[in-house]
């Protein structure tokens, strides 16, 4: 699993580093300005992993630039209380098989992020744009506001690939959680998904 930790947190990394000081990769200083990190309002396409959605109303994404890869965007969605909103798509490289695959990872990577103990409530059957998929919610124990994380994941079958997955994710404090969770419905309400790039 430890190479799907470092797609997703990879990911996490340079798209949150970004909102503060451009580009850093682990173990690395700033290099590049978030100025040049493009704004994305509205609709956003993805050509490499064959999605579209709409960015929520009221709110502005950022992506990376060419010719960096493209795998999704970051919404800051407040700085005080901290809360993000991000959707990615990649190759399965650590060759998840289940839903329960992806919930082990992901509980996983909030473990480490917290620092501490997690609680993981909800889990719900849901659909991404036509594909089967699985929206559930974690809870730190660390503090008296703890922070929460809500994923939904999907998986994509690519003939002659190991697949995709796309996940979205909200990370928000518990008393912000009521008002930020809607943000994943109105993402899921406007997914499509589109051809993939023959290769």
């Amino acid at each position: 699993m430890m190479f799907g930790h470092n797609r997703f947190w990879l990911l996490r990394i340079w798209l949150t580093s970004l909102l503060v000081c451009g580009l850093a990769h682990p173990g690395a200083g700033c290099v590049q300005a978030s100025s040049d990190y493009v704004v994305v309002k509205g609709g956003y396409s993805n050509y490499d992993y064959g999605y579209s959605v709409r960015i929520p109303k009221g709110l502005t994404a950022l992506r990376a630039p060419a010719p960096l890869p493209n795998h999704g965007f970051e919404i800051h969605v407040s700085d005080h209380p901290k809360a993000d909103l991000s959707v990615s798509a990649s190759y399965n490289a650590a060759e998840w098989s289940s839903f329960d695959d992806a919930i082990n990872a992901h509980l996983g990577y909030f473990k480490n992020k917290v620092g501490g103990e997690v609680d993981i409530g909800d889990r719900v059957s849901t659909v991404l744009g036509g594909l089967r998929a699985v929206r559930f919610t974690m809870k730190s124990k660390t503090s008296a506001d703890s922070e929460m994380r809500e994923v939904l994941v999907a998986f994509r079958k690519a003939p002659g690939e190991v697949g995709i997955v796309y996940e979205i994710v909200l990370t928000t404090p518990s008393s912000r959680y009521n008002k930020d969770k809607h943000l994943i419905s109105d993402l899921q309400k406007t997914w499509r998904m589109r051809s993939l790039p023959r290769h």
